[in-house]
C-alpha cells in the first residue's frame, strides 16, 4: 500500500513538472512572438497610421463645429450630459 502511494506521488510530481515546464515554453514562445511583432512594426511603419495622424482632429476643428450648432441644440446636448452625469 506504501508503494502505491509514493508512486502516485512521484507520478503527480512528474506531471506538475511537465505541466509546469509546458506552460514556461508557451508563455516565453508567446512573449517572444510578441516582441517580434513590435521589432517588425518598429522597422515596417504603417501607412494608414500616418495618414490617420494627419487628418487628427484639432481643437480649432472641433470649435468650428461646435459653432455651426444652434445655441438651442448646444443647450439640449448640454443638460443631456449634466443630466447623464447626475444619475450615474
Amino acid at each position: 500500500m506504501q508503494s502505491h502511494v509514493a508512486d502516485a506521488l512521484v507520478e503527480a510530481a512528474n506531471l506538475l513538472l511537465v505541466g509546469m515546464v509546458v506552460v514556461f515554453l508557451f508563455l516565453s514562445m508567446l512573449i517572444g512572438a510578441i516582441t517580434l511583432i513590435a521589432w517588425i512594426n518598429k522597422l515596417f511603419p504603417d501607412e494608414t497610421r500616418n495618414s490617420a495622424e494627419r487628418h487628427a482632429v484639432t481643437p480649432q476643428s472641433t470649435l468650428s463645429s461646435s459653432e455651426n450648432l444652434s445655441p438651442k441644440t448646444l443647450a439640449v446636448i448640454s443638460t443631456a450630459i449634466f443630466q447623464h452625469r447626475q444619475s450615474h
